[in-house]
This record gives structure tokens, sequence and C-alpha cells, in this order.
């Protein structure tokens, strides 16, 4: 017999707190995505917002990447419409000079440097002016850590106090394994976001006929909420995925399943057929409260019965197309759910059932983070979860 839980009510996520940095709490203190290794060539600056902090990145002249404030010291123009010239950072407006370690080197209106002469720090004071604000000596820099083919920066107020290091991609360099990326903008927040990468039930309707199929097919699951992990493990060795499943899973072997949340912005979803399967791992960035940009790792690799590496690699346009495809229906869909939230006053409020338990952990986390993370945070807990797909 099937019994139905009453559905839970609680207020929706505050996506504004989620996404201002003075607002966040411990949300700042971890890692976070800021570009491709590949989006940040030598001789180009890249914007990007985080918190909603406007920032600059740009390689020094050691090719290790910078992250400033996107701002110019003097008239504060955008820095990221500027220019990058031996690892230094040249301001569109007046042509101010930063160098990798945010400090104003050159002010061409002051004339050509000298050999070996340093600028002034008082250079830009004058009488019957406000203090400028390079008196105060340089723009405000940021950690930066280059890995596994991502840039990450740092936005809280000591990084010798991060939370966590900065996550690693799966299976990257791993023998056999195909990683590529695909990076999204989506109209919504972190947390409903986060929820939606690790939900099955709304695969049926939303990836119809491309991911998986309606089945009314019982699905047994276990939730485990431990160390700022929530971890669910399907008990379905059969499933109903359409498209790629039945690239990686000619033979009709067991399917194991786990889908993971790894605090504070982290996804792990895992599809593994004997020895081939595939992984996709998205890291959310917030930029507004309802703007995101998210970092997807795909990492496959096909059964070790068909001709070499090589057949990974060449299909790789046809898996990212595939891709590409579900992914864009989980950018409808996510725009659809902010739209609801936003319309009118309110803000909205959610209700559940057994099979939204595991989001509910997830709240429970990024809540206790953006509190300030004051005291011990949520209990560990396993519990069983039954429901249809």
């Amino acid at each position: 017999m099937n019994v139905r839980h009453p559905p839970h009510a609680r207020p929706a996520v505050d996506l504004e707190a989620e996404a201002d940095l003075a607002r966040c709490g411990a949300l700042k203190d971890f890692w976070y995505v800021a570009c491709l290794s590949t989006e940040l060539p030598a001789n180009r600056p890249v914007a990007r917002t985080v918190f909603g902090m406007g920032l600059v990145l740009f390689r020094g002249p050691d090719g290790v990447p910078t992250a400033l404030r996107d701002r110019c010291l003097h008239r504060n123009a955008r820095l990221s419409k500027g220019d990058v010239f031996d690892g230094r950072l040249g301001c569109p407006y007046h042509g101010w000079v930063y160098d990798a370690s945010g400090a104003v080197v050159e002010i061409p209106a002051l004339g050509p440097p000298q050999r070996g002469e340093k600028l002034d720090a008082n250079a830009c004071a004058h009488e019957g002016l406000k203090p400028a604000p390079c008196d105060l000596g340089r723009l405000a820099r940021f950690p930066t850590r280059e890995q596994d083919g991502l840039v990450y920066v740092y936005l809280g107020e000591d990084v010798t106090q991060a939370r966590a290091e900065p996550f690693r991609v799966p299976y990257w360099g791993e023998r056999g394994w195909t990683v590529y990326f695909m990076v999204t903008r989506f109209a919504n927040g972190v947390t409903n976001l986060v929820e939606n990468f690790m939900d099955v039930p709304h695969t049926s309707f939303v990836h119809r006929g491309w991911f998986r199929n309606p089945t009314r097919k019982r699905v047994p699951s276990t939730v485990k909420r431990h160390a700022g992990r929530v971890r669910m493990t399907y008990l379905q060795e059969e499933d109903a995925l359409t498209g790629l499943g039945r690239l990686f899973n000619p033979r009709g072997l067991p399917l194991v399943h786990t889908d993971e949340f790894i605090v504070p912005n982290i996804t792990r979803v895992d599809y593994q057929w004997g020895d081939s399967g595939f992984a996709i791992n998205s890291q959310c960035t917030p930029i507004g409260p309802t703007d995101t940009l998210v970092y997807t790792a795909i990492s496959y690799r096909l059964p070790v019965d068909l001709p070499g590496a090589w057949v990974g690699r060449a299909l790789t346009p046809f898996v990212r197309w595939y891709t590409s495809q579900v992914i864009q229906q989980d950018v409808v869909i996510m725009e659809t759910q902010r739209q609801g939230l936003t319309d009118g006053p309110g803000g909205g409020v959610y209700s559940g059932t057994e099979a939204d338990l595991h989001h509910a952990d997830v709240e429970a986390y990024r809540c206790w983070l953006r509190e300030g993370a004051q005291g011990p945070g949520p209990e560990d807990a396993e519990r069983d979860v039954v429901f249809w797909v």
C-alpha cells in the first residue's frame, strides 16, 4: 500500500540574501568558479560578477590569474573594458595601469615613468580635491586558484579560514575518461538550482523523451545528511533512461545512481553501469538575486569493449549537443519557477512530500551558512524514502 505523506510547507528561499555579499553570511567563505581557464587568455581581461561584486580577471606576467575589483581608482570606469599587456591591466578611460597586485604603476597624464622609478603614492593628491582612493595604495585584490581547467576566486575576509578547498572535478585527467565543460546562465538562485540538479521526479516531465520517460515505477532510495553533504542513493537497478543511457549501457547492466550536494553550491550526479558511466558535476556561482552562472563538468567513460579512447573523444560533439539540449530545458523551467516566486508580494511558499526530503536538507545547510554558521550545523541523519517516476 502506498502511504501518502501530507505536504509540508516552508518559506521560499531568500534569493536576495543569498546573492548579497553583505548578507550571505558564511556562504562567502568558500571558493567559487569565476571562469574557465580557456576563457582567460594572456592578452585580455574578463569581467565577472560574484555575489553582486564586479570583478576583473587577467593573467599576470607569470600567467597566474589575478582578480581585482572591476572599478578604476581614478574615475570608476570598468577595468574589464581595458587592455592587458605584459601582465598588467590598463584602464580604458585615462590609461591608468595596474599590476597583478592591484597597485597603480603608471598614470599617463603624469608623463612616462622613468626606468626603475616607482609611482609616488600621493601622485593623485591635489590641493582642493578630496583624498583620492589611490592614496590608499591599491585596488581590492581577491585570492584566486586555478585547477582542473577552472579559475576559482575567494571573496571571504580571510582565505586561510576558507571552509573548504576548491572542488576537484570528477575523473579529471583519468585514463579512459572524457571531460568537457558547459557554462550556462540561469535566471534563478543557487538553492533552487541545486535542488533541480539532484531532483529525479522532474526528469519524467521536463526531460520526457530526452532523458527519462514516465514508467509509474516505485523507486526506493536513501537520503543521508552528513558533514556538509546530502547524498541520495537510488535502489533501482533498472531505469527508463533514454538517449545517453542506451549508449553507455548497451549490455543492460545494473545501474548505480547517486546524487550528492556538497556545501555550499555543488552537485554531483553519477550514473554507473559496470566500467562505463557518466558524471554531471555542477558548480553554481551567484551573480545576483535571480541570476546564477553554472559551470558543469560532464565526465564520461564508454564500455571498455568499445574500441579505444578515441571513440570517447569522437563522440564529444554529440554528447555536448545532447547535454546542452537537456540543460536548456532546465533553464526554461527554472525561469518559470523564478517568475512564480517573484510574481507579487510574499516571495512564495514551498510545499513538498517525502520525495522532497533531500531538498529540505539542502535548504537546512544553506540556511545555516547564510545565517553565519553559528553553532553546530544540521544534525546527521539517514532516512529511507520511496517515490514514483
